[in-house]
């Protein structure tokens, strides 16, 4: 009974320890978000297929606007996530915004920049971003609520591409005017790249899209190679970001000059 009664401890404190050691370590800063995988669909799309159209096509999925006091004053911001519904790889040509505030409609279309580089397989998701500086005498008031509708140009890709995933997203208000967002960088064309162009999303609580932002590095990569990267996001109009947004996405393109 005694060796009973001993070995039954001795089970019970290696359980124990055990247990104890599987959380994680303190102070180490959680991932909020990731690229899309390399395939040719989405995540999830396995799960709940969605049917394509014929030929190139793209969905607008989520927008958000803001008009606030930037640093050439009076701005519009505008940003909406789209999706890849057709059946062959994508661009965007052109994108029209047609804000509304106030009132108000103020249009705007552009070619996204790099926009050639960005290249959508069927199922995939990415984001465009555009900020739109308006006149002192337009009446507009900064804070004004402000909504977006958006109308993609979508073009079949001839391209091949090369596609940058991300991981270990990491936001930090670390600064009083901008938020700084980190993480790591993956290409994965056999050739490299060296410069790139990624589009990241932010999304809150409840899934709600906050806006989006795009930024470019001129960063070597060999093939199949990783980098970490920082950058500081000025002239993002979303405050306490790393507070707000519960999820990131984010996908990037490499290309060379």
């Amino acid at each position: 009974m005694k060796r009973c009664s001993a070995l039954f401890l001795i089970l019970f404190l290696l359980f124990s320890s055990a247990a104890c050691g599987t959380g994680a370590p303190a102070g180490v800063p959680v991932d909020v978000g990731t690229s899309p995988a390399p395939s040719d669909s989405a995540p999830g799309d396995s799960a709940t297929p969605t049917a394509s159209e014929k030929g190139p096509a793209a969905r607008v999925d989520a927008t958000a606007a803001l008009l606030y006091d930037g640093a050439e004053g009076l701005t519009l911001y505008g940003a909406a996530s789209y999706t890849n519904t057709g059946d062959c790889p994508i661009i965007i040509e052109t994108a029209a915004f047609a804000f509304s505030m106030g009132g108000q409609t103020i249009e705007h279309s552009f070619a996204p920049p790099l926009g050639e580089y960005a290249i959508l397989l069927p199922g995939e998701t990415s984001y465009l971003t555009a900020w739109v500086p308006q006149d002192a005498q337009s009446g507009l008031v900064a804070g004004t609520e402000a909504t977006l509708a958006v109308s993609l140009t979508p073009r079949k890709a001839e391209a091949t591409r090369t596609l940058l995933t991300l991981d270990h997203l990491y936001l930090a208000d670390n600064y009083p005017n901008f938020t700084t967002l980190s993480g790591r960088m993956t290409c994965l064309g056999a050739l490299g790249c060296e410069m790139n162009i990624v589009h990241v999303g932010f999304y809150g609580p409840e899934e709600e899209f906050l806006g989006a932002w795009y930024f470019t590095k001129n960063t070597l990569f060999e093939g199949e190679e990783s980098k970490d990267f920082v950058v500081q996001m000025h002239g993002l109009p979303l405050d306490s970001l790393a507070t707000r947004a519960e999820q990131v996405q984010a996908i990037g393109f490499g290309f060379m000059l």
